[in-house]
């Protein structure tokens, strides 16, 4: 059903975090392959998966074919700031039968559209197109940005998004670039060698890495997406239901934070452990990419209790 190389990341403390019952609904807002999910459902939970992305909507209905079929497993191929709509859709359409217990974020991308040789995020293929849409319905791409942006503007989203320490260089360069030939801007590897040329390599990471996870950030509205959904999440549980969120940069994870405090600050519930958790030094050493993960959790207000 599954792919055994696939390693979702900190599953046991995500499923502690949910308090997964039989026969109760959660959603997976960010279905991916779907390791989460299949964790779930081996704990008798049901399963309402999101994912933006059709291919991997695709995949999954191959792969989770049993469990659709048992009405375990629904899949839901939209983005999880429309959570409120597509739950209402299913109620509507009578194939939920009741509320949501859990709701689990993994705002990470995942490792196949990292790799893809079509999606433009990868180094590996320097001759892919510059889109880096993890949702083929949305209409600006990478590319798209590096033309119309000024480099006041790419500077900003270079330094909020990737934390760009030649953010200001690297945008003149790119604007220098497209005054005579835009074309230039719209390939990976065209990109690479330009931010290579104005920005010194050091330590092991990429010198491309953190403006291409700045540019899939903007291209894909990422914090804003998070921003509208988790609210929506915290309106679909059920009182002493969870959410869940896992993050891997900065921002996803201060945003969930921040939320979660404000929440507190409410008395719409409290969160479970004040500090986030992060991977065990074995999941570490087994999964190096889950190093920068933080796992949050919330509960919502439990009106029964005074």
């Amino acid at each position: 059903m599954t792919n055994h190389a696939h390693q979702p990341v900190m599953l046991k403390e995500a499923l502690d975090g949910l308090q997964i019952m039989a026969n109760y609904w959660y959603v997976d807002a960010t279905f991916g392959r779907g390791g989460h999910s299949q964790a779930i459902l081996e704990q008798g939970g049901k399963v309402i998966g999101l994912d933006f992305d059709e291919q991997t909507i695709d995949l999954a209905r191959r792969r989770f074919s049993e469990a659709l079929e048992a009405n375990t497993l629904i899949l839901v191929h939209e983005n999880f700031d429309q959570l409120t709509s597509s739950v209402d859709s299913l109620k509507n359409s009578q194939l939920l039968d009741d509320q949501i217990w859990g709701v689990l974020f993994d705002f990470g991308t995942s490792t196949d559209q990292l790799m893809s040789d079509q999606r433009g995020l990868s180094f590996s293929y320097p001759e892919a197109k510059l889109d880096m849409r993890l949702d083929r319905r949305l209409g600006v791409t990478a590319a798209d940005l590096l033309k119309v942006l000024s480099a006041k503007q790419l500077t900003q989203i270079f330094q909020d998004y990737g934390g760009e320490e030649y953010a200001k260089k690297i945008a003149k360069a790119i604007v220098e670039v497209r005054k005579n030939n835009p074309a230039q801007l719209e390939t990976v590897g065209a990109l690479v060698e330009l931010i290579s040329a104005n920005k010194p390599r050091r330590g092991h990471l990429h010198s491309a890495t953190k403006v291409f996870q700045a540019l899939r950030i903007a291209v894909n509205d990422e914090l804003a997406n998070i921003g509208r959904a988790l609210p929506q999440a915290l309106a679909i549980i059920k009182p002493g239901g969870r959410i869940v969120t896992i993050a891997f940069h900065e921002g996803e994870d201060r945003l969930a934070k921040q939320t979660f405090i404000q929440w507190e600050t409410q008395s719409q519930g409290q969160r479970v452990g004040k500090k986030h958790l992060q991977p065990t030094k074995a999941e570490l050493d087994q999964n190096p990419r889950s190093r920068s993960a933080k796992l949050r959790i919330f509960e919502k207000k439990d009106e029964k209790i005074h």
